[in-house]
């Protein structure tokens, strides 16, 4: 027996409100009691998954409905509540309870993984010298310097720690680098310039520690022994530069051999001079005079002693009494250099001369290359003699050009116009007058000849053409975006299609960028082409729609553009096809841009007869283009069927309406506006209220139309 809280003895009870539900059951053995509390508002429930996200490499998320009461059912087929995630993608849910459905859809984008950067080993720089640093990095959004600056690279200029934090939504990393200061290159001083007697030697020294040298004739060693007149250049290098200091040595004479001639006859009452002619050096004469000339008037022994800073030598002359004339001798032929003068020495004093142009000195100066002669005379006699002179050549002049930079792979020919009077020497010890220059250096030439020595250096550089580089594959960018093109760090020229040398380039319009980098020994290019996707999905169902048994519905989502279609229903068409009621709901995503329409289609509980509605006929294409055959999009009855009313509405595939009407019956024209619409499918929802078999009828036919022409 069965008893309710309304003492109501069935043993089942209807409720259609909300309350507190009471049963006590028994028989012969015993009773037992139970109560239901049933409440609701007995509305369908409502979705709202929540806002689209970024889900970071590694991570996973928790989506939550947040409703309790319905049934679930996600599009991958879990009936959870939550559903864990680890991947980016679209996730739908479908929440049902007995009053109803409803459907929602979150967009989880790829957020990709956390930034990663490192600056590299510490390292170090010249006073007033800096470094740009080009971090090593990956997945960086923004960057932040010690210093407040948000470029990937950065430009150091002094010693110090530099710091830099990368991020992107998946996190942080940062990195610190040390940069020490390197010490100057220090002032090179050989020393002033010096003098070596002949047979001696002297050795330079370079005692600088940390540093490379290199010395004019291409030794490395940091001593250099000179046992000649040399012009010696030597450079010391670091990493903070290059000083430079050069010496010259000299040769001084050796001790002059003394020549006081021949021993001499001297004529009565006749005065002889004694002129060495010897400069440079300290004279002793036998009777301790200190002249550079001795006059004798008697015959005698004559003793001369010369000293300089490279020894002395000695000779002795007899001075005979005789009646005998004198005896002139001007020396061999000699060879002066242009511009040079030589004093044609008689070596006879006392005498009478006469000079080849008339002159009546002791000597006589030559400034031109010719023939001279001489006569002498004294109260013994008369003597003369010939000389040959000849003045010709100058002092070579040397010069390299300027210090220069050559491209890598090509050659330098240093060149010098010797002639026959000069030789030439090379820092390497060669002699040609050609030198071919192929790879950096000090380069350094000496010529000599009679008349002088001169010698000059230059420096080499070379230098590499740009190296290639990548700007990044072609992209796309979406609506209101920008990226940004960064050139490779170099010293080398940076040149964009505009005409800007910054390196980096901001952009936001299609097209196609190009850079070149360029120095004087090559150019490199590289573009990259950008579009631009404007291109925002619409979509519209329709209205909501009632659906008789057996019937079927295609649900037309299709784009103009290439887009992706997902369904509630997980299908990835652009058209569905619906023969059951229930919400349907359709998101369409494109690379920059998503939309999503539901419709709610409804199970029709007074569907006709089929024999009645077999009664009415719809088209499902039609040509509008005045050919008089199918121009109008018409509702067609049978002759059982009576009208009471008609409304109808024409919409395009993205939910626009362009027609209405309520006329009967219900005509289009292909028209919106008298303009004529574009070829293509059309949807159409049409209500019609008629009265058939004695009854009289409400219904709504939907579907879709194809326009031709």
């Amino acid at each position: 027996s069965f008893v309710w809280n309304d003492l109501s003895t069935a043993d089942t009870l209807l409720v259609d409100t909300a309350g507190t539900y009471f049963v006590q059951v028994a028989n012969a053995c015993g009773a037992f009691s139970d109560t239901i509390i049933i409440s609701g508002s007995g509305d369908p429930p409502s979705l709202n998954l929540a806002p689209d996200f970024v889900l970071c490499q590694g991570d996973t998320a928790v989506i939550d409905a947040g409703i309790s009461g319905v049934s679930y059912l996600w599009n991958d087929g879990t009936q959870n509540a939550q559903l864990s995630i680890s991947d980016p993608g679209q996730y739908a849910l479908t929440v049902t309870n007995s009053c109803g459905a409803d459907s929602d859809t979150i967009v989880v984008n790829d957020g990709g993984p956390a930034p990663t950067v490192s600056l590299g080993p510490d390292t170090s720089i010249c006073n007033g010298t800096s470094i740009t640093i080009t971090p090593g990095a990956s997945n960086v959004f923004t960057w932040s310097w010690q210093d407040g600056s948000t470029f990937p690279i950065f430009t150091a200029t002094t010693a110090g720690e530099v710091h830099v934090t990368v991020s992107n939504s998946c996190g942080v990393d940062a990195d610190t680098m040390q940069i020490g200061l390197l010490s100057e290159i220090p002032a090179l001083s050989l020393g002033p310039d010096t003098f070596l007697c002949p047979g001696a030697s002297l050795t330079l020294t370079i005692g600088i520690p940390g540093v490379d040298i290199l010395w004019s004739d291409g030794t490395t060693d940091p001593d250099v022994t000179v046992m000649d007149s040399v012009h010696l250049i030597a450079s010391i290098t670091n990493s903070c530069g290059v000083s430079t200091d050069s010496i010259s040595v000299s040769l001084l004479d050796d001790i002059p051999v003394l020549d006081l001639g021949p021993d001499q006859d001297l004529c009565p009452g006749e005065v002889f001079t004694i002129d060495p002619g010897i400069s440079g050096v300290t004279y002793l004469w036998q009777d301790g005079s200190t002249g550079s000339t001795m006059s004798v008037m008697q015959a005698e022994t004559i003793t001369l002693v010369i000293t300089n800073d490279c020894g002395t030598a000695t000779d002795t002359l007899e001075i005979y009494a005789s009646t005998d004339g004198p005896e002139v001798n001007l020396g061999p032929d000699t060879v002066a250099c242009a511009g040079e003068s030589v004093v044609i020495e008689s070596n006879l004093s006392g005498v009478n001369y006469q000079w080849q142009d008339g002159s009546v000195e002791e000597n006589f100066t030559a400034t031109a290359s010719g023939t001279y002669y001489v006569q002498v005379s004294n109260l013994c006699g008369i003597d003369s003699d010939t000389i040959e002179v000849e003045v010709s050549g100058v002092a070579p002049t040397v010069f390299l050009g300027p210090d220069t930079i050559l491209c890598e792979g090509t050659t330098l020919l240093l060149t010098y116009p010797a002639d026959a009077i000069t030789s030439v020497m090379w820092q390497d010890g060669s002699d040609q007058q050609d030198f071919s220059v192929q790879s950096a250096g000090v380069y350094t030439l000496t010529a000599t000849n009679r008349c002088g020595t001169d010698s000059d250096s230059i420096e080499i550089g070379y230098m590499d053409a740009p190296d290639p580089f990548y700007l990044g594959p072609d992209t796309v960018l979406c609506a209101g975006e920008s990226m940004l093109l960064l050139a490779p760090v170099t010293s080398n020229e940076i040149l964009w299609q505009d005409g800007s040398a910054n390196p980096q380039l901001v952009v936001s319009d299609a097209g196609t960028y190009i850079l070149a980098i360029s120095n004087a020994c090559g150019q490199q290019t590289d573009s990259i082409t950008v579009g631009r996707d404007d291109v925002i999905p619409t979509v519209y169902l329709g209205v909501d729609m009632v659906l008789c048994a057996g019937d079927h519905i295609a649900l037309d989502a299709t784009q103009s553009t290439p887009a992706h279609y997902l369904w509630n229903t997980g299908e990835e068409t652009p058209v569905l096809t619906v023969i059951t009621p229930g919400i349907y709901a359709v998101s369409i995503i494109t690379p920059c841009e998503s939309a999503s329409d539901e419709i709610e289609i409804l199970a029709k509980t007074d569907c006709i007869p089929e024999s009645i509605s077999t009664g009415i006929y719809i088209p499902n294409i039609f040509s509008p283009n005045d050919d008089q055959v199918n121009d109008i999009f018409f509702v067609g009855f049978g002759s059982d069927i009576h009208l009471v009313s008609m409304e109808g509405s024409i919409f395009d595939r993205w939910g626009n309406m362009v027609y209405r009407s309520e006329d009967i019956p219900f005509t289009w024209d292909g028209k919106r506006n008298d303009t004529w619409m574009q070829p293509g499918v059309y949807v159409y929802s049409i209500r019609l209220t008629y009265e058939a078999n004695g009854r009289e009828i409400e219904e709504v036919f939907t579907g879709d139309v194809t326009l031709l022409r």
